[in-house]
């Protein structure tokens, strides 16, 4: 399998996992999804930054699917109405940081500790999420130069 093809599944895998649990409505406890899925997509980070190529192509590819579906969430839930909203669409969007929708509760709650509002803790989730990679691409980067400078 080549390598591109390798890294499309890496970047499927979070919707994939989102989309089955709400066809299954089966959820990994959300303190175990958000510590599987940050080591894994601090790993996935960290495996775009090592791809020979351009670094910022890299990491806008990396970063592509979480971008088509932050802003299929900011369309739904930010512009678009309550009545007005695409039900398909406003769910697949929900997707993509579902294993993340814990620490985005978490910093929610640092703010706001009197009312639960989804939409800022989806928001929140794609942070971390777009956080999490982000680290794991600047860590692959330096390791990938330490090692070039140790050969």
């Amino acid at each position: 399998m080549s390598e591109k093809r390798k890294m499309w599944i890496w970047l499927l895998i979070p919707f994939l996992y989102g989309a089955l649990s709400f066809v299954l409505s089966w959820v990994v406890p959300p303190l175990v999804a958000q510590i599987v899925f940050g080591a894994f997509w601090l790993w996935v980070g960290m495996r775009f930054a090592r791809l020979s190529g351009s670094s910022i192509k890299n990491f806008v590819w990396g970063n592509s699917l979480w971008l088509i579906s932050f802003l299929l969430l900011i369309w739904q839930f930010v512009l678009v109405e309550d009545e007005n909203r695409n039900m398909a669409i406003a769910a697949v969007s929900q997707n993509y940081m579902l294993s993340f929708v814990l620490s985005g509760a978490w910093i929610y709650r640092l703010f706001d500790t009197t009312i639960i509002q989804t939409t800022p803790i989806m928001i929140l989730a794609y942070t971390v999420m777009f956080a999490v990679f982000a680290i794991g691409f600047v860590w692959g980067k330096i390791k990938k130069k330490t090692q070039v400078e140790h050969v």
